[in-house]
């Protein structure tokens, strides 16, 4: 088996891919079956900033930052921005809830593999 073969497969489809769903060939209804509705929600705010703070290792008191503030402010007036104890804890918490599932994930490797 020739490895080129595997990456202009690779190429090939990605090409078909993006002929299909990308730039302006996309369609209103298609666009809204490939992306969700980002509709604001708290729980979902605290969820993008602590994936922002994890992601950029940005400092949970980012969010006392005067334009971030503004910005929320100009997106969704009246939104309640979380403290940063409270970002601290919103981690903590995933931190938490994703180590049981990268435990599972792990144990059912193995149980795969042993048998």
């Amino acid at each position: 088996l020739n490895t080129a073969d595997g990456t202009s497969n690779l190429c090939k489809y990605m090409d078909i891919c993006d002929a299909c769903f990308c730039g302006s060939q996309l369609t209103t209804s298609s666009k809204s079956a490939i992306t969700p509705s980002l509709q604001y929600s708290e729980a979902a705010h605290h969820a993008l900033i602590a994936l922002r703070c994890a992601k950029h290792h940005y400092p949970f008191n980012f969010v006392l930052d005067e334009e971030y503030q503004k910005e929320v402010e100009m997106l969704h007036p009246g939104t309640k921005i979380p403290l940063p104890i409270t970002i601290s804890h919103d981690i903590h918490a995933l931190y938490i809830e994703f180590s049981k599932h990268v435990k599972e994930y792990f144990l059912v490797g193995i149980k795969s593999h042993m048998n």
